[in-house]
């Protein structure tokens, strides 16, 4: 069985519940058909976050490891520091806490895929200020990406919001 999943979208890592479920399904009732069977995965260049979450996603998903940052420091582990600063643009790992945090719950859970709720973004707080200007300031700017609500069929990430590009810095 040979299974191909997206990369990413705009330079990140990006998977949906759908596929991380039938990920997992798929997988655990493949190594579970037989003791001789294996899975063997593959990532191009800059998919190693994606096979890094999977892989612990798996292991969490057929209870190898209960604690998800034990089992993805497993998977991190097994690439050098200074050849995953050098593949990766930004650090994956708070984001695939996160959603091997829903696979762990998913494991208690019957509903799968979970439904989808609107989320509302009141604020972003900003715990430190970078100093990009050299005047202590910065000028940040938020995007927002998720599903169209008014288009039912397209299922892709589109640009739902972003902040204007000319601001006043932010000072701190």
């Amino acid at each position: 069985m040979v299974l191909e999943y997206p990369r990413d979208f705009e330079g990140c890592p990006l998977l949906s519940m759908e596929v991380i479920h039938h990920f997992l399904k798929s997988s655990d009732s493949w190594l579970s058909a037989s003791q001789q069977h294996i899975i063997l995965m593959h990532s191009e260049l800059g998919g190693w976050p994606v096979l890094a979450f999977m892989v612990a996603a798996l292991s969490l998903h057929r209870k190898s490891y209960t604690v998800e940052i034990k089992a993805l420091k497993v998977v991190h582990k097994q690439v050098p520091s200074d050849l995953l600063l050098k593949m990766i643009p930004m650090n994956p790992i708070p984001s695939q806490l996160r959603y091997l945090q829903y696979v762990s719950r998913r494991n208690d859970d019957t509903e799968w895929p979970l439904p989808e709720k609107a989320l509302t973004l009141d604020c972003v707080i900003m715990r430190m200020i970078p100093d990009f200007d050299g005047k202590g300031g910065c000028c940040p700017v938020f995007r927002i990406y998720g599903r169209d609500p008014l288009l039912h069929v397209d299922r892709s990430p589109k640009l739902l919001f972003s902040t204007p590009r000319k601001r006043k810095n932010i000072r701190y």
